[in-house]
């Protein structure tokens, strides 16, 4: 014979309250999350200071060397170089060294055999200061040594300098120009100027 026991029902009355928890749980999170929210929420970084722009010279980013005396045939040219690819960098400094800010250049050579080559040959280029006001501050010269393996009629390399210009302050720094370009020497500077004649 099975027995039932008869279901044991909570006698009527008020309907219980909820914890405490139940109800403040998710209102708590809530405003925790929206409190998070607020502190996260700061304002945004100033953009940094301009840096000095850096361009390649226009009409010196290339140049072909010729055998000296020579007329201007294909056979005569030594090597043809070309500079490439610049892009530029800069931080502002102050402290016991004074104030100022370096630059740091970055970009690409590239050369190739002429004919007329004999051994090796000094590469030789420029960085060029120019003011806020246009004026020609300082000039840096730089040489490398272009030496091609046997067999070898193109080279190409990379080359990173750094250039401090002291005293030039955040808010005067994009006032600043930087030019890079091969040093022309005055056989060539000669055959340019006869070609724009022409």
């Amino acid at each position: 014979m099975r027995s039932r026991r008869p279901s044991q029902r909570p006698a009527a009355g008020p309907a219980p309250r909820p914890e405490p928890w139940r109800v403040w749980g998710p209102v708590s999170l809530g405003l925790g999350l929206l409190a998070l929210s607020a502190c996260g929420s700061t304002e945004p970084a100033p953009p940094p200071p301009p840096c000095p722009t850096a361009l390649l010279l226009e009409g010196a980013e290339r140049t072909t060397a010729y055998r000296a005396g020579a007329e201007l045939r294909a056979s005569d040219i030594r090597y043809l170089a070309v500079l490439r690819d610049l892009t530029s960098a800069c931080r502002y400094y102050s402290g016991g060294d004074g104030a100022g800010v370096d630059v740091d250049l970055n970009f690409n050579l590239i050369a190739e055999r002429g004919p007329a080559l004999a051994g090796s040959e000094d590469l030789t280029y420029f960085i060029a200061t120019m003011g806020p006001d246009g004026r020609i501050l300082a000039k840096e010269i730089l040489r490398e040594d272009l030496t091609f393996a046997e067999g070898e009629d193109r080279i190409g390399w990379s080359e990173e300098v750094t250039l401090r210009l002291p005293s030039v302050t955040p808010d005067a720094g994009g006032g600043y120009t930087l030019y890079l370009g091969f040093q022309l020497d005055d056989a060539e500077l000669a055959r340019r100027q006869q070609s724009s004649v022409r």
